[in-house]
């Protein structure tokens, strides 16, 4: 098994990702000019897998590396990763809204709650 010297990766990136067709292995979008390719690597074995933008790449390391902790072992990643597109874009819009979220009008009222504040500070600062 051959060893990539530092001086060659981007070379090899440049080739794979023409070998793609311009996009990311993992998305499948085009990685534009002004995005940043890289090479992505099994961190286990050591082998390139292929050219991901590199939000895609931190977000699969992610995964990867936090598996053991979230107990994501064995099929159980894979049956996860497979519904996940479908339980984002689900249609939720009949259930309860969660406690914590704000709404659009609540944010409002929160902005200029803290402006009035910030307001009234700086004029007892005046006096």
């Amino acid at each position: 098994m051959r060893k990539l010297k530092a001086s060659e990766v981007a070379g090899l990136r440049s080739e794979w990702l023409a070998k793609q067709g311009g996009r990311c292995a993992l998305c499948m979008d085009i990685i534009g000019p002004t995005e940043q390719a890289v090479l992505d690597h099994d961190h286990a074995t050591g082998h390139v897998r292929g050219v991901l933008h590199a939000g895609c790449n931190a977000m699969l390391g992610h995964i990867e590396n936090n598996r053991p902790r979230y107990l994501l072992k064995g099929a159980r990643l894979g049956r996860m990763l497979r519904a996940a597109f479908d339980y984002i874009h689900g249609e939720y819009s009949g259930n309860p809204l969660h406690h914590t979220h704000r709404t659009v009008e609540e944010k409002r009222l929160l902005v200029n709650k803290r402006a009035r504040l910030k307001r009234a500070k700086a004029k007892k600062a005046e006096q």
